[in-house]
């Protein structure tokens, strides 16, 4: 029921997490699109806008960081949810994603009942309040 053919894009650079973060997705009816870099990701969201509700990004992403991943998807649409990730403990990398355009962030690790909360949530309000 979650995803329910709703589109997600994975931007993820390590090949085992977005991997696995697909598996998660794909058991939850989300159509997923995978990107390995900022620059695929962006490729992808534009080719496929329409039909993507979800970002969920890595914000270590080569090419193209997540920040400004966010930025970019942001000047395309402004009613995708996106999602920020990282395991880096910048300590204004919070309000870096906020201030990018973002809905959310996600510290690394993280668990996928977290996840999967967290974009019910996203998705069922359309918002973070």
């Amino acid at each position: 029921m979650p995803g329910s053919g709703k589109g997600v894009l994975i931007a993820e650079d390590d090949e085992e997490i977005r991997r696995l973060l697909a598996v998660v997705f794909r058991l939850e009816n989300f159509v997923v699109y995978e990107a390995e870099d900022g620059i695929e990701a962006k490729e992808i969201f534009t080719r496929h806008a329409d039909a993507i509700h979800l970002v969920i990004t890595d914000l270590g992403l080569p090419g193209l960081g997540g920040v400004e991943l966010i930025e970019q998807i942001r000047t395309i649409s402004q009613s995708v949810k996106i999602i920020g990730a990282s395991g880096f403990g910048k300590s204004n990398v919070v309000e870096e994603v906020m201030n990018a355009g973002g809905d959310e962030f996600l510290s690394k690790p993280f668990n996928t009942e977290d996840l999967m909360s967290l974009i019910r949530r996203l998705l069922q309000n359309g918002s973070t309040t």
